[in-house]
């Protein structure tokens, strides 16, 4: 290797740099995110440069926001206009509100059940009961929350 040549790595290397799988690796290939800069015509080898790595840290930064492998490919490939890109941000912050959205309105629900199976002798009379008595009860008790009953009379009035 000649001085100021970079050493290249080997799929399982550069699968350990990044702390993915060399499976995974095979399929950021298939989406066309990552292509080794050489493959061995002799033994199929596949080689990165140690830069690459870079490009995996990104990968796994927009994967961890929740984008789809294919989102992430048009992303970090650079064939999205300014355009695209804000669109594809915007649907992946409304999807994440959307997220926020429904563990708030669970934590409420959560909130209301706790209030709810503790208040006087709610929890005596819950080791009373049969098994499926505590099901039926409990599972009233969630679908009466105001949350719900809103959902449910959007739902009726739109069929």
């Amino acid at each position: 290797m000649c001085e100021g040549e970079t050493q290249l790595l080997k799929i399982g290397e550069l699968a350990a740099l990044a702390g993915v799988s060399v499976k995974a690796l095979r399929v950021y290939e298939k989406k066309n995110i990552i292509k080794p800069v050489e493959i061995d015509e002799e033994t199929g080898y596949r080689y990165y440069s140690p830069d690459q790595f870079k490009l995996i840290e990104a990968l796994l930064v927009f994967k961890d926001m929740g984008f789809s492998l294919n989102d992430i490919s048009k992303i970090l490939s650079g064939r999205c206009s300014s355009k695209e890109l804000e669109s594809l941000f915007d649907q992946k912050i409304v999807a994440q509100q959307e997220i926020i959205w429904k563990a708030e309105a669970q934590i409420k629900q959560i909130s209301e059940m706790k209030k709810k199976v503790t208040e006087g002798d709610s929890g005596e009379k819950l080791k009373k009961m049969t098994e499926d008595e505590r099901s039926w009860y409990l599972a009233k008790l969630v679908q009466v929350s105001e949350e719900n009953i809103r959902q449910l009379l959007s739902e009726v009035l739109w069929l």
